[in-house]
């Protein structure tokens, strides 16, 4: 604990006079050893982690959200005690506050970990960056643009205007001015509606901060949630009617994903949502609150060993599941070490995850009512991607496909790997910094009707035999002419007989049905 403060009040010092880091450390009257001192030296260092770190703390306010132990005034004071504490559990290799679990500071900030760790991954995303060492000063240079979603499941369920209308009115009362096209980046002082969610998300400046203590980001009217993490529950609820039937969020912590479905349902219906860590779940909870969604019922459990008999009417999943990039999930491990992983350590753990991604997917298709099942990552590598959809649609036997492109946000240019894909790349979506988003991945599978899927199989199985008959027949085929002739025509077998039979009444059927 002494060490956070020591190098919290060096950074006091530093701010306050300007000098020299290591004469900061002195006039602190910090006396540590040569190790230690070097250790305090990381965060107190005016470098780009520290300007990470400050760009952090806009989007997820510590302060405003831990009042009662981040207090405004202080010795050392709370914005360099967050800085020092957030510099240990992001950016070192242990990954982890080196104090007492009972020390108030560690405590605050840890109930946050797992939106900091997202919101670090967004910009290292963003960045273009392969580890999270790499971000520096980039990391906000680079980003073009910051995303706000309105949520109209407060204007549904509140007494005040919290309508889209009273949300630009408000913009221009603080002096922004809504623009008719996207521009990037984005104008200072100015936003537009996104082209591709236009109803609901709005890009700002990267260097936006008007929400902070906000009324609109205070009551859950407005949600700071990247464009990409909006795609699945927009893509899983593509033309849904409340008397359809119930939707799945199956892994839904923090939140966003699932209360944009409950928004997109008109907090009508049922959304059921799971999260197995009892603390993700609280974290849940909290956010299903605030953002007004009360169709939704969260579920603390592993969605893999839900029943599907128990969810008769579900007929629209959404699976995000752990992936080698999701902060989300909280696998910042990933990004930290990337860099110094072997490249046999990194497809080992690759290959687990896809095993587990596979195994979501799957589950999913055992819902009986089940007709639209979105899955996504954040993750860059097809290994996880586009080959766990090829091993889905292989697995499904002809009962599930992708969705057309028309209902998978056509008018996103990017779509899949043709490579790993082939013609059904069109129909999932990719998306890379380049884009102004974080990378991401979406995929959309659709079951097949009963009709399609007796079709299906009796072309593959009447292509089976005719390919059996065409084997047997040449190994019958005698090498040269005259020894055709000398030999005897050989018995079919009883199973090839039994093929002709029943292809030749099928084509009888055929014959019949045409006339």
């Amino acid at each position: 604990m002494n060490f956070y403060r020591s190098a919290a009040l060096a950074l006091d010092h530093l701010d306050k006079h300007q000098g020299s880091v290591k004469g900061s450390l002195a006039a602190a009257k910090v006396n540590r050893s040569a190790g230690e001192s070097k250790r305090i030296l990381a965060p107190t260092d005016p470098t780009p982690d520290r300007d990470v770190l400050k760009q952090l703390l806009t989007t997820v306010p510590l302060t405003k959200l831990e009042r009662e132990t981040f207090r405004a005034k202080g010795t050392p004071s709370s914005a360099n005690l967050l800085l020092v504490l957030l510099h240990d559990l992001l950016f070192t290799p242990k990954g982890k506050i080196e104090a007492s679990e009972k020390w108030p500071p560690k405590e605050a900030v840890l109930r946050h970990s797992a939106r900091l760790k997202a919101e670090l991954v967004r910009l290292q995303i963003k960045a273009g960056k392969s580890s999270v060492r790499e971000l520096g000063k980039a990391a906000s240079s680079t980003v073009e643009a910051r995303y706000v979603r309105w949520n109209p499941n407060v204007e549904l369920r509140r007494a005040d205007d919290f309508s889209l209308s009273a949300l630009h009115r408000h913009l221009a009362a603080k002096g922004f001015t809504l623009l008719d096209a996207p521009v990037y980046p984005v104008p200072d002082k100015s936003y537009f509606m996104d082209p591709h969610l236009s109803e609901h998300l709005l890009v700002f400046p990267a260097a936006s901060t008007w929400w902070v203590g906000d009324k609109w980001y205070e009551s859950g009217a407005v949600i700071l949630q990247d464009k990409a993490s909006c795609f699945p529950a927009y893509v899983v609820m593509d033309g849904w009617e409340p008397t359809e039937g119930e939707c799945i969020d199956a892994t839904a912590a923090p939140g966003n994903k699932t209360s944009y479905m409950s928004a997109l349902m008109g907090a009508e219906g049922a959304l059921y949502a799971f999260e197995r860590s009892p603390n993700r779940y609280r974290t849940l909870c909290n956010m299903l609150q605030k953002a007004e969604c009360a169709n939704v019922q969260a579920t603390r459990g592993d969605f893999t060993e839900t029943d599907p008999a128990d969810y008769p009417n579900v007929t629209r999943i959404l699976l995000d599941p752990s992936c080698s990039g999701s902060g989300i999930v909280n696998r910042l491990d990933y990004l930290v070490d990337a860099d110094e992983a072997e490249d046999d350590e990194q497809a080992e753990r690759l290959e687990k995850l896809a095993a587990f991604q596979l195994q979501m997917i799957q589950h999913a298709f055992k819902f009986p009512a089940a007709q639209r099942v979105v899955y996504s990552t954040c993750s860059i590598h097809a290994e996880e991607d586009e080959r766990v959809v090829a091993k889905a649609l292989a697995s499904a036997k002809g009962k599930w496909k992708l969705a057309p492109r028309a209902s998978v946000l056509p008018k996103w240019e990017r779509r899949g790997l043709v490579d790993e894909l082939g013609n059904g790349a069109d129909s999932v979506i990719r998306c890379l910094p380049e884009d102004k988003t974080n990378g991401f991945f979406v995929s959309c599978f659709v079951r097949v009707e009963e009709g399609q899927v007796a079709g299906t199989k009796r072309a593959r199985e009447e292509a089976e035999e005719e390919a059996e008959d065409n084997e047997g027949e040449e190994e019958d085929e005698p090498e040269d002419a005259s020894a055709a002739a000398a030999a005897p025509p050989k018995a079919k077998t009883a199973a090839q007989l039994d093929r002709a039979r029943r292809k030749k009444q099928l084509q009888k059927k055929r014959r019949k049905a045409a006339k």
